[in-house]
C-alpha cells in the first residue's frame, strides 16, 4: 500500500470518500527540516553560477558599448 499523502479519495458504490489521514511527520516539523517556503526560495549552486554568468556578461556588454561610444569622439 502506498504511503503518499497526495492521493485523491474517490467515492465508490454511492458512498462518500473516506477521509485521508495525515501522517504525523507532515504535521510536525523538527529542527533542521526546511519549511515549504524555504524550499520554494532556495537556489542551487548551479542556478547561482548561471545567474552570476548572465550578470557578468551583461556588465561586459555594457562596458564594451560605453567604451565604443567614447572612442568615437
Amino acid at each position: 500500500m502506498s504511503q503518499e499523502s497526495d492521493r485523491i479519495a474517490v467515492p465508490t458504490n454511492g458512498r462518500g470518500p473516506h477521509p485521508v489521514p495525515e501522517p504525523a511527520a507532515a504535521l510536525e516539523s523538527g529542527p533542521g527540516v526546511p519549511s515549504e517556503e524555504e524550499i520554494s526560495t532556495a537556489f542551487s549552486p548551479k542556478q547561482l553560477a548561471i545567474g552570476f554568468a548572465i550578470l557578468a556578461s551583461l556588465v561586459v556588454l555594457l562596458v564594451g558599448r560605453a567604451r565604443r561610444g567614447r572612442s568615437g569622439d
